[in-house]
């Protein structure tokens, strides 16, 4: 009975000392809020915003850059009132750190998915994305020269962007952009007419008043009888002063100039989303566009788009989000995807070795944002 005691009691012990060194290894995974910050991170250039994480109290994602390019959680960093970033690691002495020397901020959403890719991947997207484009073109032409779109909904559309055009023009920002615009060429128009066009015409007129005279010596002399001048060589000169305007290409000089000019390009903006403002607010539009997209007789023009379409559907979840058979959900992807839901994408530090950190940045200069490792955590 004894025996039989003793060995039910160091079989509960044993138990019990499994269960601890079980709960020990989780709670060292686990990102405890009182755990002390490994790293710490100065922002390379200052930033305008407090980071928010995607969960609220969960702490911004750490993750680590594999070679293949995808990335693998690592820790978790909390921003301090100084404008710190505090990094956390799970496991300080992973050997995938050894070579990840570099922390860089990103958001999580696709362009960040798109420039962790390979450079094979983005070109595999490249072209997908350009088959699509033109399936699309190719779609849209069809349906635009289809009799159905010819007689049915041209007309309606041709109206609202003749009204539209007739809104934006009379907006008053429109107006007050145009005067603008029009203050700013006439220096460039007066600048012009006494640098290139003026000696172009002084050109044409040396001699002219003897040509003027021979073409009238008969009206000048006959006093008694009155004749009309003859103009024809005035003309003739300024006839040729325009060829030649035109032919040194001064006018396209000058429309040039003008175009470049801040004020052309704000008038040009500002009607512009004027219009696109009016196109959109007209219910008729978006009337005309839902008969069109649901009218059954369009199908047959979008059969070119369906297979791009397809192929798409396929190898953008398989590149974006590291959806594969034979692998886990990217990690930057979960983050991203959890994002979407939300309609509000959160900040992760991710850690990578210099060259890619160089490649992050050869990519886009502003998407990434560097952080400076301080000297303590």
């Amino acid at each position: 009975m004894g025996f039989v005691s003793r060995s039910g009691i160091l079989s509960a012990a044993a138990s019990a000392g499994l269960l601890a060194l079980f709960a020990a290894a989780g709670m060292a995974a686990l990102p405890l809020r009182t755990a002390t910050a490994t790293w710490s991170f100065s922002p390379a250039v200052p930033m305008d915003r407090t980071l928010e994480p995607t969960v609220a109290g969960s702490g911004i994602p750490v993750l680590t850059l594999r070679p293949d390019r995808t990335t693998i959680r690592s820790g978790y960093a909390r921003q301090e009132d100084d404008g710190r970033i505090r990094v956390t690691l799970y496991d300080p002495s992973d050997p995938l750190l050894a070579r990840a020397s570099e922390a860089v901020l990103f958001f999580a959403d696709i362009r960040t998915l798109w420039m962790l890719a390979t450079e094979a991947e983005r070109s595999e997207l490249r072209q997908g994305f350009d088959r699509l484009g033109a399936a699309m073109r190719q779609s849209a032409d069809a349906i635009l020269r289809s009799p159905e779109f010819t007689r049915e909904y041209r007309p309606a559309l041709q109206e609202s962007a003749r009204d539209a055009f007739d809104k934006a023009w009379r907006a008053p920002a429109t107006r007050a952009a145009y005067d603008e615009m029009m203050r700013a060429a006439e220096p460039i128009v007066r600048d012009t007419a006494m640098r290139e066009i003026r000696p172009l015409v002084m050109r044409r007129l040396d001699g002219l008043i003897w040509e003027i005279l021979q073409a009238n010596v008969g009206a000048v002399l006959d006093v008694f009888n009155a004749r009309p001048w003859n103009t024809a060589p005035l003309e003739q000169a300024l006839e040729a002063a325009m060829r030649d305007v035109r032919e040194f290409g001064v006018l396209e000089r000058m429309a040039g100039a003008i175009v470049e000019t801040r004020q052309t390009k704000l008038f040009l903006q500002t009607f512009a989303n004027g219009m696109m403002d009016a196109l959109a607010a007209d219910p008729r539009v978006e009337a005309t566009v839902m008969r069109l997209v649901t009218d059954p007789r369009m199908g047959v023009h979008l059969a070119p788009v369906g297979q791009p379409v397809g192929e798409l559907s396929r190898m953008a979840p398989r590149i974006l989000f590291g959806v594969r058979a034979d692998a886990d959900l990217n990690a930057l992807a979960a983050y991203a995807f959890h994002g979407f839901i939300n309609g509000r994408t959160g900040p992760v530090v991710i850690l990578m070795s210099p060259q890619q950190r160089d490649e992050m940045l050869r990519l886009d200069p502003r998407a990434p944002k560097l952080l400076v490792r301080s000297a303590g955590p």
